[in-house]
């Protein structure tokens, strides 16, 4: 190797991967006429985390064997919830991000409920769901994702006065002008920064997103996804690729119905095939949401470029 394609070699940088989990009640629902969110089917009325506990324990697992540290977004409520039914999550989540998933899975903009929530009642929302996060892990939450991944400006505006470091609810398509970045919510008139979920097309043309919830409902294969990666690592050198998991997904599905042994079984092993196959993978940095953030933050300083005012850094 000369020495210029040995200085080129030296300054690309990998592909950054995250492990998101959303940790919320199984098979959850957002409801008619009420902000919190049911567990499927909601005529029962019933708020149930024992696919949760389950799934979550599972992944716990899996992470620890092949050494991946996480980011984990705390619904509030199902965290109580856990530590009620006898789970250590602090001592489960020490290696791990410990983010904010709301209070109880709110339907904040009222798209189903069809009764939105002003801002001084989000903020009320999330504020409490910090500080119960906060208390039970005893860390700060920097980290935010909206239920649904729906956001509005004024949950943005909650954000920023409660001083999360980003939001990663927005989902955006690989290849239109972004390459896995932090950027600022000027759609939002604000500077907070966003960890996007990325989108793909796949071979047919059919979009796909970063979320792992086909693979368990049986309608795509784990390769599908380690492709994606592979794609996004040609094109988004320095960007952050972040998949999503719902632990209950690992055993029932989204109307609540519990899945095989059979399917169970397939489930993990597709997940446990993705966990190995991204460790090998060259060129591939597997860490959590907000140590890329820290870094990426860093970088930018380092260069001399500007940072928003409330990037809370």
């Amino acid at each position: 190797m000369n020495f210029h394609k040995l200085e080129m070699a030296r300054t690309i940088e990998p592909l950054y991967v995250a492990i998101s989990l959303d940790i919320d009640p199984d098979a959850n629902s957002a409801v008619k006429g009420r902000h919190d969110a049911l567990s499927s089917p909601i005529e029962h009325g019933e708020i149930r985390v024992a696919a949760c506990q389950k799934g979550l324990q599972k992944i716990f697992e899996l992470l620890g064997k092949y050494d991946i540290d996480a980011t984990l977004f705390y619904e509030a409520r199902t965290a109580q919830m856990l530590v009620a039914e006898g789970m250590d999550l602090p001592k489960l989540s020490e290696r791990h991000e410990v983010a904010c998933h709301s209070l109880k899975h709110e339907d904040f903009l009222g798209k189903v409920s069809g009764i939105p929530m002003d801002e001084k009642c989000i903020e009320k929302t999330i504020s409490e769901a910090k500080y119960i996060l906060e208390k039970i892990f005893k860390r700060d939450t920097k980290g935010f994702r909206a239920p649904y991944t729906r956001i509005s400006r004024a949950v943005v505006k909650v954000l920023e006065r409660l001083e999360f470091l980003y939001d990663s609810s927005e989902t955006v398509t690989f290849g239109n002008g972004w390459a896995g970045n932090p950027y600022p919510l000027e759609a939002f008139d604000s500077g907070l920064l966003e960890l996007a979920l990325p989108s793909f097309n796949d071979a047919k043309g059919k979009k796909k997103s970063s979320y792992l919830w086909a693979i368990f409902e049986g309608r795509r294969i784990s390769s599908e996804y380690i492709d994606t990666v592979l794609q996004a690592r040609d094109v988004a050198s320095g960007g952050l690729f972040v998949f999503s998991i719902h632990p209950w997904h690992l055993y029932v599905d989204c109307r609540g119905n519990e899945f095989s042994n059979t399917q169970v079984g397939k489930n993990l092993e597709n997940l446990e095939s993705i966990f190995s196959r991204l460790k090998q993978m060259r060129s591939i940095r597997i860490l959590r949401q907000d140590k890329y953030m820290e870094d990426w933050l860093k970088k930018q300083i380092k260069l001399n470029k500007s940072i928003p005012n409330n990037s809370n850094f």
